[in-house]
């Protein structure tokens, strides 16, 4: 099982998970649901009522079964309609409330442990699904957009050209939406106390360094105290153009990148094209 990074992670999972169960209930009756989970009734009847709240152990293992239950992926395939071209509308997807909460719940518990500040995505389509996702993790939401609003005063943006149309797009998110990371430098006495703050340091999630000393003039350590790390999710990934613009965007605010989540990917080529920084989890539900 993966481990939770806080309590409120924990929580947020547990939470996510009843709220699952929930919409599995409309679907499938108490016995049902008994059999599958293992579960008696009347502890599943608390769970669905919010009386009581799984542990997470218990959590995670109703969660694989619902998962396995409901198949979000079949669910998602079911309802593309394709035209004689080959191209694919998804209107029924991303229009669905009830069907984009499950999704949202399962990124969730796909980057459980990750440290997620903010959420971010490109107008226009994938709004409602990283709304919901935002909402669910307690974070903002940045949308980065094609035009820039008089109101603000300063943009970051970045430029992309769309597959093969020869057609670009600049996208652009005000300067102060993600927060970038910041150097700080601590000096200590002994080599001893500056490992140990290294330690510290990493504990907390932050990236740290010995920056070497000597016993007469101290020892330095350098922390990296990244403000924002933010999930991006979109409902399609085609080519890959948008999703790297967006990354691009994070890594010029200085901020970090911590995974890509999407409804729907088509082939895998795009998974070269977007430049994903070290520890970049990417999750998609349904590859076509």
């Amino acid at each position: 099982m993966m481990k939770m990074a806080t309590r409120a992670e924990d929580l947020r999972f547990r939470l996510a998970t009843v709220e699952l169960l929930r919409m599995a209930k409309k679907r499938y009756t108490y016995k049902r649901l008994q059999e599958e989970i293992n579960l008696p009734v009347t502890v599943l009847s608390r769970y669905v009522k919010g009386h009581v709240l799984p542990n997470s152990e218990r959590a995670r293992e109703i969660w694989n079964v619902l998962l396995r239950i409901i198949n979000l992926e079949e669910e998602i395939k079911r309802r593309l309609k394709w035209n004689d071209s080959g191209f694919f509308d998804n209107t029924s997807v991303i229009g669905d409330i009830e069907l984009l909460n499950q999704a949202a719940n399962y990124a969730i518990a796909k980057f459980a442990g990750k440290r997620i500040t903010k959420v971010l995505t490109a107008a226009v389509d994938g709004i409602p699904l990283a709304t919901l996702i935002a909402k669910i993790l307690g974070v903002n939401l940045v949308i980065a957009k094609p035009m820039k609003e008089v109101g603000v005063s300063a943009f970051l943006e970045e430029t992309c050209i769309l597959g093969e149309s020869g057609c670009t797009m600049t996208f652009f998110v005000p300067r102060n939406a993600i927060r970038k990371q910041k150097k700080i430098r601590e000096k200590y006495r002994t080599e001893r106390e500056a490992l140990e703050a290294v330690r510290r340091w990493k504990n907390r999630g932050y990236k740290s360094y010995l920056k070497g000393g000597d016993p007469l003039r101290g020892y330095e350590v350098e922390i990296l105290r990244i403000y924002d790390s933010v999930l991006i999710v979109d409902d399609v990934i085609k080519t890959g153009d948008v999703q790297s613009a967006l990354v691009n965007l994070v890594k010029k605010a200085k901020a970090e990148v911590s995974g890509i989540f999407s409804l729907i990917a088509v082939g895998d080529s795009w998974r070269e094209k977007i430049k994903m920084p070290e520890g970049c989890h990417v999750e998609v539900i349904l590859q076509l």
